[in-house]
This record gives C-alpha cells, sequence and structure tokens, in this order.
C-alpha cells in the first residue's frame, strides 16, 4: 500500500481549511497591514520624497512639480565647494570620537563601581541617570549659563582661585571639548545602567572558579568581565556613535555652530541650509552623506566588535 505524497513543503506551508482560521488569518492580515502602511506612509515615503528633492533644487515655496533638476549637483557642491560642510563634518567626527570614548570609559568604570558592594548604590543609579531623563534643550541652556565667561559659575571659582577666566563656549580651541564634556554628562548615566546590566547577567561562577585558581582583580576583568562584556560593548559603542554623528540640540542650544563654525556639525549646518536659507536639495542630499557615513561606520564597527566579541 502506497502513501500519499505531501504536497506542502517550507515554502508553500498549508493554509487553513477551516472558515474560522481563514477569519483568524484575515483578521492577522488586517492588523499587520495597519502598521506596515503606517511604516510605507510615514517613513519611507519621505524617504523617497528626501532622495528625489536633493537631485533638485527646491525652496519650499515652489511647487514640487517645478523643482529645477540638478542630477548630482548638489551632492558635488557639498563635497568639493562647501566649506561649512567640511568643517561641520570634522567636528561632527570629532565630537563623535570624543563622547564614545569617554562614555564606554566612563560608563564601564561606573558600572563597575556600582556593581560593587557600595553603600546607597540604588540613590547613585539614580542620580547618574537623572541628566538622561532631562530635557536636552534645558540641560544645554542651563549649561550655556554654567560655562558663561563672564557671569558663568564655573568662571566663577576658577578666578577665585587666582587663575584667570576661561571662554569655555566662546573660543575654537575649548568649544567642542565643553560641549563633549556636557554630552557625556548627560548620556554616561544611560551607558552606566546597560554596562551594569551587562555585568550583573555574567555569572558568578566564573569570578568563583578564578579565585579558586588563584585569580586576582585585574586577571578576573581580563580574562572574565572584558570578554563577556563585549556583546555589551558593541552595543554601547555602535549605538553612542550613531546618536554622536546626529548631534543637533545641544550645539543648536549652547552655541548655534558659533565660534567661526569651530562647533558647527553636519546636522545643524542641514538645519540652516533648509530652514534659514531655503535650500532644501542641498539639505536632502546632506541628510544622505550622513546616512551613508553612519551607515558605513556601523558596519565596521558590528564587523570588527562582533567577531571579537562572538569569535566568527
Amino acid at each position: 500500500m502506497s502513501v500519499p505524497a505531501v504536497k506542502s513543503s517550507w515554502f508553500t506551508p498549508d493554509i487553513p481549511k477551516s472558515p474560522l482560521m481563514r477569519r483568524r488569518m484575515l483578521w492577522a492580515y488586517a492588523f499587520i497591514s495597519l502598521p506596515i502602511l503606517a511604516l510605507l506612509v510615514f517613513l519611507l515615503g519621505p524617504i523617497l520624497f528626501s532622495g528625489w528633492v536633493s537631485l533638485h533644487r527646491w525652496d519650499m515655496l515652489s511647487p514640487v512639480s517645478e523643482m529645477p533638476w540638478r542630477g548630482l549637483g548638489n551632492y558635488i557642491f557639498l563635497l568639493t565647494k562647501d566649506r561649512v560642510f567640511a568643517k561641520a563634518l570634522g567636528n561632527t567626527f570629532l565630537f563623535a570620537i570624543g563622547g564614545v570614548g569617554a562614555n564606554t570609559v566612563l560608563g564601564l568604570g561606573f558600572a563597575l563601581l556600582l556593581n560593587s558592594p557600595v553603600r546607597g548604590r540604588r540613590v547613585w543609579r539614580v542620580l547618574y541617570f537623572m541628566p538622561v531623563i532631562t530635557a536636552p534643550l534645558a540641560l544645554a541652556v542651563m549649561f550655556s549659563f554654567i560655562f558663561d565667561r563672564n557671569f558663568g559659575v564655573v568662571n566663577s571659582v576658577i578666578t577665585s582661585l587666582g587663575l584667570p577666566r576661561q571662554p569655555f563656549l566662546s573660543a575654537p580651541s575649548q568649544v567642542l571639548m565643553t560641549l563633549v564634556f556636557i554630552a557625556v554628562y548627560q548620556y554616561v548615566g544611560y551607558y552606566i545602567v546597560i554596562f551594569l546590566a551587562g555585568l550583573q547577567g555574567i555569572p558568578q561562577d566564573y569570578y568563583d572558579a578564578a579565585q579558586v585558581d588563584g585569580a586576582g582583580k585585574r586577571q578576573e576583568f581580563r580574562f572574565i568581565t572584558l570578554p563577556l562584556l563585549k556583546p555589551v560593548m558593541l552595543f554601547v559603542v555602535v549605538t553612542n556613535t550613531i546618536g554622536a554623528l546626529q548631534v543637533f540640540d545641544l550645539v543648536f542650544a549652547t552655541t548655534g555652530g558659533a565660534p567661526a563654525n569651530s562647533s558647527m556639525t553636519v546636522v545643524l549646518h542641514m538645519y540652516n541650509t533648509a530652514f534659514k536659507f531655503s535650500r532644501m536639495g542641498r539639505a536632502s542630499a546632506m541628510a544622505f552623506i550622513l546616512f551613508g557615513i553612519i551607515l558605513l561606520i556601523t558596519i565596521i564597527q558590528v564587523r570588527l566588535l562582533r567577531d571579537r566579541a562572538y569569535g566568527d
């Protein structure tokens, strides 16, 4: 007696024959279609429209159908003639390097401290995380007064010690370093929590076995903590880099790109180009260049850190 062949396969699943199952499937597709439609309309649609605008010259006042065609002219201008864009790109990279490095080192250091038996750990965790939930614009305005050259609290303390006033946000040589300090103050608490969660996910058995073998604290950190924290470090570095390359509100509220574009960032220059000078085509091209840079850096970081983290 022969066995009938099964007609379904992994790429052609069985279709439910029951009317009840069919109605459930229809309802499932109906619910799924809503977020997919929203994704297409509110995410993919603007991205495609922005890409189309980047190939034209548009002042946002003339009709979209009458936009003059420029092709790759906006991209060529930004990469070859726009000195402000080149300056903004360099500032953004320096800001990202300083912020990511400081957040990673300080976040891991404070997480190790809070993971040890310290009194009032819960209070310290709340204090470290409070700047994260503070409005970025409010925090930026507050620090612009704190680091004010003439009336700031920091300069009042410095002059009381007999030292000269420091320009901080008003000097090209100090403005980026000051902005990195403000950004680290605001976001390091978030990365402390991430590292702390990773540390608490490491089984205590590993440390107990290392202590039995005579390993010290440095050896435990080097051969147990760091290797097991590499996936967490991958997340911290990638997400922090993406956020740092898109910095806007901090610079907008403190310096506005001054002095002499020494704190100008790509997103702030994009904002000025679009809404101050009504050059939406050029601003859209700027957005796609930044998107390409972020995508490339993210791919490189993921490949390098993932291979080290998982041993692929």
